[in-house]
């Protein structure tokens, strides 16, 4: 028997720093209704026209054996328009993460994605090239990056880790329990260099966070820096708060400077509550970063939201436009909601509910019709019938 929740959208608002209050327009499934069962989600302009494109993954593992492998256009009239990337068939069935990018240098968005059988390896990266906007709405074509010994592969960033100008791919994955960087030599030559082995969980965030140049990984309550000689050197660990992973090691996470000092802050979101992937209810909480992260000060822990999981999403943005980033924390599993904790100087007293009975399990923020406010795209909950959603930000 399937339950169907009603989905509840909130007219709650806060207003932004030009005084105007910041609300959604009514959710849109942008797929109508063609797909189903989404494990992965991000954005891009695909065209390059000027509107934020949408592309949507899934193996089939949790979603009824549906594959899907597709990108959805938006165009000027508002509505969305179906593209497939290209035959799936020979995937394994569970695609855990997936970003744009421009793996090629060319100028155009491409895309990158895992692919692996949840409980079962190989783990599979492959990366689809953007034909350029004249041919994009045809078949890409699909590049092997890495096979590597291991499986569920649910945390994937990209970056240029070495400062060579090329983007590299850092994923986390488990069997073994393991972060890599797959550092490009060129878009069908990659470097594979194991980060650290050994810790469970899920969750990882990239940025700069002794402000050397070169981006670093946080990984469940601590940080690696990364080397000089980043191939080929060691990458050392520091606590952040080395107990979170005690309570939940499933975590999703951010960086930014949340309280405007100029360092880089981690914010960590305790993301699922089954045993093998997550653990017990924890804190949404921010780390402020000490003023040298690299000595023994400790990072102060600032709660958001106590006794909380199953926030599956969480993504740093100025959603007011007030100059700092503000919250949304998003739950994939029942009872799923969409929330947005606005930043006041480090505090987060304020927040609105954008959507009760929807959450986002991956999801992207981004300018998607380029009107100058940041709207939200998510798919609604974890495979089985998840489809792709789009809040638009009314405030401009």
């Amino acid at each position: 028997m399937l339950l169907y929740l009603p989905i509840i959208f909130s007219f709650c608002c806060t207003f932004s720093a030009s005084g105007q209050p910041v609300s959604f327009a009514v959710p849109v499934d942008l797929s109508a209704g063609t797909v189903a069962g989404i494990s992965a989600l991000d954005v891009a302009d695909f065209n390059q026209d000027g509107l934020m494109d949408v592309a949507v993954l899934e193996g089939g593992a949790h979603a009824g054996g549906r594959v899907t492998l597709a990108w959805f256009e938006m165009t000027s009239e508002g509505t969305w328009l179906k593209h497939e990337f290209g035959a799936a068939e020979d995937l394994d069935d569970f695609i855990g993460s997936a970003r744009c990018t421009d793996v090629d240098g060319d100028g155009d968005p491409d895309l990158v994605f895992t692919n692996d059988g949840h409980t079962s390896g190989p783990l599979h990266v492959f990366y689809l090239d953007n034909p350029g906007k004249e041919k994009c709405k045809e078949t890409w074509p699909r590049y092997l990056i890495a096979t590597i010994e291991g499986f569920h592969a649910n945390d994937m960033r990209v970056a240029d880790m070495d400062g060579d100008g090329k983007t590299d791919v850092v994923i986390r994955h488990k069997s073994p329990e393991a972060c890599r960087i797959l550092f490009q030599i060129d878009k069908t030559s990659w470097f594979d260099k194991l980060v650290y082995s050994g810790q469970a969980g899920e969750g990882l965030a990239v940025g700069d966070i002794d402000q050397d140049g070169l981006p670093d990984i946080t990984m469940t309550g601590h940080w690696f820096k990364t080397p000089a000689e980043a191939r080929l050197g060691q990458y050392r660990r520091y606590d952040i708060d080395a107990a979170y992973k005690t309570i939940n090691k499933g975590t999703k996470e951010e960086i930014g400077d949340i309280n405007g000092d100029g360092r880089p802050d981690v914010v960590i979101s305790p993301a699922e509550a089954f045993p093998n992937y997550g653990g017990a209810d924890h804190d949404l909480a921010w780390y402020e970063c000490p003023i040298d992260p690299l000595n023994s000060d400790p990072w102060i822990k600032h709660i958001i939201k106590a006794n909380y999981n199953n926030a599956h999403c969480v993504k740093l943005a100025d959603f007011d436009g007030d100059g700092d980033p503000d919250i949304l924390s998003a739950v994939a599993w029942e009872p799923r909601s969409i929330r947005i904790y606005f930043n006041d100087h480090g505090l987060f007293e304020n927040s609105i509910l954008l959507v009760s009975g929807n959450g986002i399990y991956s999801g992207a923020i981004a300018d998607m019709d380029g009107d100058g406010d940041l709207d939200v795209v998510g798919e609604d909950q974890y495979a089985h019938s998840a489809r792709p959603w789009y809040y638009e930000c009314l405030l401009k």
